[in-house]
């Protein structure tokens, strides 16, 4: 049976080593295919997204960093790599984050107390193009995104058909969305499946006769 963590591949930004190498280790031997790759500070992200940004679907930044807290870092992450998803993670009882987080138009906000399953449950939800914050706080804006569209498709993969109806690029759509380009394929091929379309073109002609539809 496939998982949706199949070939996503996650960079883990935190400068502490016990909790940064076991939290990989565990994801890895949770899901094998999970590709997950780990570093201590935000420069040597940087390095590694600068060498090969499009490898990594997902940063997930420690709210506390030397020298800068995450969600500062996320601000310099974005402007040097614009198409990659980023998540805070923290262990920091600060009840603002998660709106903070959302408002810097981060993917997530993941509470370091989340037991491994949860994480993994999470995770899954932002390799499916999703965002994770806490649903109590963020419920008006979470629950917009969440109303099925047209043909059954979710919040996000209504964004990304709207953006696929212009001609738009993956790498067009995962720039105006904040998300990766595997993402955005990934969606595409749902919207396909769910559409019955069988090439680019066509479901680009029918993303225009759906939306019409769904817009009218």
């Amino acid at each position: 049976m496939n998982d949706e963590l199949d070939g996503f591949a996650v960079l883990l930004v935190d400068d502490h080593p016990l909790f940064r190498d076991g939290l990989a280790t565990a994801l890895r031997h949770q899901v094998p295919t999970l590709q997950v790759h780990a570093v201590a500070t935000l420069d040597q992200a940087l390095e590694v997204l600068c060498s090969d940004g499009e490898a990594f679907d997902l940063v997930l930044l420690d709210y506390r960093l030397p020298g800068e807290d995450g969600l500062r870092g996320a601000e310099r992450l974005r402007a040097r790599c614009p198409s990659v998803g980023i998540g805070l993670m923290s262990g920091v009882d600060d009840p603002t984050l998660p709106r903070r987080a959302y408002d810097a138009g981060l993917m997530a906000y993941l509470p370091k107390a989340l037991e491994l399953p949860a994480l993994l449950s999470c995770l899954r939800r932002l390799a499916n193009g999703e965002t994770v914050f806490d649903d109590e706080l963020l419920a008006p804006a979470i629950s917009v995104a969440a109303v099925a569209g047209p043909r059954g498709l979710t919040g996000r993969q209504v964004d990304v058909l709207r953006h696929l109806a212009t001609g738009a690029s993956n790498k067009k759509i995962a720039r105006a969305l904040g998300i990766s380009p595997a993402t955005v394929k990934k969606h595409i091929e749902d919207i396909f499946d769910k559409m019955g379309a069988s090439n680019r073109l066509q479901a680009v002609m029918m993303a225009r006769d759906t939306l019409e539809q769904h817009d009218a």
